[in-house]
């Protein structure tokens, strides 16, 4: 029990660093989760309005089809964050000066993770209400809403976990930045903006094995109040998937680096 403690006031201390980290950049922790999902929804709604006219297009409007994809899109420009604090820690020697002291590697993880799902779980819902202030449906309700937070938030912390893995080895904030473009072919070979039946048939298969394709149809289940247990449950596999997929990795070199490096 004792552990415990001493690893939850580490993680709050490691947390509010970063919160005030965060506070000193605004425009690259808070502002840009935020802003280019917005632009994109707002530029995109409009210009490819006319898709959902075609034969079979299962949403009422364009901007219903996407909504979800674009909250979710949050994640992937506000992920990288921590991980661009991590590697300067990593450029200055702090985390050198941290192995002679008592602090768990497991407690710095998990205070820089908890801030970033906190403050991109906050934009992507900011998103979410500009969608339906725009038009795009939520007839899921308050439940709807929760189930969304959870998507986003562990979405956020798989996503994050690949820019911890390529900072961590790398050690360069060029890297990271290097990682961006990555949302493209991520939300492109996916059912983000178009349904798979109307996909070329290699773009279908590889949005199947695309997690963010099942996170993005669990989203848009939600929103449209016909999420089930069977949808719930894939979307959740997928965001599991990411999750062990990155952070496991990242975990273990963060350690290496704190004990041994």
């Amino acid at each position: 029990m004792h552990e415990l403690r001493s690893l939850a006031r580490q993680t709050r201390l490691v947390f509010g660093r970063s919160l005030r980290a965060g506070l000193r950049e605004p425009a690259l922790a808070f502002v840009f989760p935020l802003a280019f999902p917005l632009l994109i929804i707002g530029l995109f709604s409009q210009v490819y309005r006319g898709v959902a006219e075609l034969p079979g297009f299962p949403a009422g409007s364009y901007l219903a089809w996407m909504a979800p994809a674009v909250v979710l899109m949050a994640a992937m420009f506000g992920a990288g964050h921590s991980a661009l604090g991590l590697v300067r820690d990593l450029q200055t020697g702090f985390l050198d000066r941290l192995r002679l002291l008592p602090v768990r590697p497991a407690a710095l993880m998990l205070g820089r993770l908890g801030f970033d799902m906190a403050r991109v779980t906050a934009a992507g819902l900011g998103v979410l209400a500009v969608a339906v202030a725009l038009g795009a449906p939520l007839r899921g309700g308050p439940p709807a809403i929760l189930a969304i937070a959870a998507l986003l938030a562990g979405w956020t912390l798989g996503y994050a976990g690949l820019y911890y893995v390529v900072g961590l080895r790398a050690r360069s904030p060029e890297a990271l930045t290097a990682l961006v473009p990555l949302f493209l072919p991520i939300s492109l070979l996916s059912t983000a903006y178009i349904p798979a039946h109307l996909l070329p048939g290699w773009v279908r298969t590889a949005a199947a094995v695309n997690p963010y394709s099942h996170v993005v149809n669990t989203v848009r289940a939600a929103m449209a109040g016909t999420l089930d247990a069977g949808q719930l449950t894939a979307g959740l596999a997928a965001v599991a998937g990411a999750v062990a997929l990155t952070q496991i990795v990242a975990a273990r070199r963060f350690a290496g680096l704190v004990h041994n490096d």
